[in-house]
Parts: C-alpha cells; sequence; structure tokens
C-alpha cells in the first residue's frame, strides 16, 4: 500500500493514514497513557474485532505494567450500522475497583460504546476511560468522555488497521478511504 490509491476488485483504497502517521500517533497516546496511569495497575479491555491491531500497538507502547481483557459487540452490517447492540464475549477479568481502559477502533455513531460503557460500568471499575483510534464526526451520542482520541474524522466509511467491510480489509497496514466504483 506505498502509493495513495490502490484498487482491489474494483474497490478504491485512498490512504487517509498511513502505517508510519498510524505508528507515531500510537507511541504518542501510549505514553500518555503510562504517564497518566503511573503505578496504577490498569486493564486495558480490547473491543474485538477491530480493535486488535490498535490495542496490540497501543500496548506494546505503554512502558508500565498493565493487564488485558477482551469483549466483543457487534452492531455493523456492510458499510451500515443494523441498531441492534449484540454482546458476543464478556471480560474474563473482576473489574471491580479496577482503573479500566476500553481501546476502541472507532467512535462511529457511538451507540456501541454507549453499551459497552453502560456494560462495564456495571461491574463497578474504580475509574474508566477510553482510548479510540478514530471518532468519527456524530460519535459524540457516546455521551461519555473520549480521553485518548487518535484523530477525528468525517462521516466517510473507513477500512483498514483493524477497520472492516463485512469482515475483509482489517489486515491492511493503515486506514483508508473506503469506496466502490
Amino acid at each position: 500500500m506505498k502509493n495513495n490509491t490502490s484498487n482491489f476488485h474494483n474497490i478504491r483504497f485512498k490512504t487517509l493514514f498511513s502505517e508510519e502517521m498510524i505508528s507515531a500517533r500510537v507511541k504518542e497516546l501510549g505514553l500518555q497513557i503510562a504517564n497518566d496511569y503511573v503505578e496504577r495497575n490498569p486493564i486495558f479491555v480490547c473491543i474485538l474485532r477491530g480493535g486488535i491491531y490498535f490495542f496490540s500497538d497501543l500496548t506494546k507502547a505503554v512502558p508500565i505494567p498493565i493487564e488485558l481483557d477482551f469483549m466483543q459487540a457487534k452492531s455493523y452490517v456492510g458499510t451500515e450500522s443494523s441498531g441492534n447492540i449484540e454482546l458476543i464475549k464478556d471480560l474474563d477479568s473482576d473489574i471491580s475497583g479496577r482503573d479500566v481502559l476500553i481501546v476502541e477502533d472507532i467512535v462511529d455513531t457511538g451507540r456501541t460504546l454507549k453499551f459497552l460503557i453502560s456494560h462495564i460500568l456495571s461491574k463497578k471499575p474504580k475509574s474508566l476511560e477510553v482510548a479510540a483510534l478514530l471518532f468519527k464526526e456524530g460519535g459524540e451520542a457516546v455521551g461519555y468522555p473520549i480521553k485518548y482520541i487518535g484523530w477525528k474524522i468525517g462521516k466517510e466509511f473507513v477500512i483498514g488497521y483493524g477497520l472492516d467491510y463485512d469482515g475483509k480489509f482489517r489486515n491492511l497496514p493503515g486506514v483508508f478511504l473506503y469506496s466502490e466504483e
């Protein structure tokens, strides 16, 4: 993906954030988070599947001891949110009294994250913050402050670096604008 625009079976990819840009921003976020969580032993919660690339790189960029857990929810079909949120995988850890950081690939409509935040808060953590690689215009509907944001973007549909279109394209090394020709 060295070109600014690439094609794959009538799908056009236009680079929004390159692999190098993402790497640099993730390192900045990792240091900011480490400074905020010094001596607190936080538990980082990856929101599967999309968050896995960001989560992996971010946790490696945080130079303090942390613990890891995973959750999975589903709300998308194709490029549209279905409006229904389903919890597919819950936490394995007891997070009561713990500092928790949700790591999400993108805050889009905010509905899925709002659902997950409510679910996690019901487990009585000491604190709860959110890190999102991307914050899409309109994501304010989540109604919860997103403390760590890689970038704010418009309403375009994006793929790559964990973001998918019907389960495909997560493995692209950067973030790309999606469009069918």
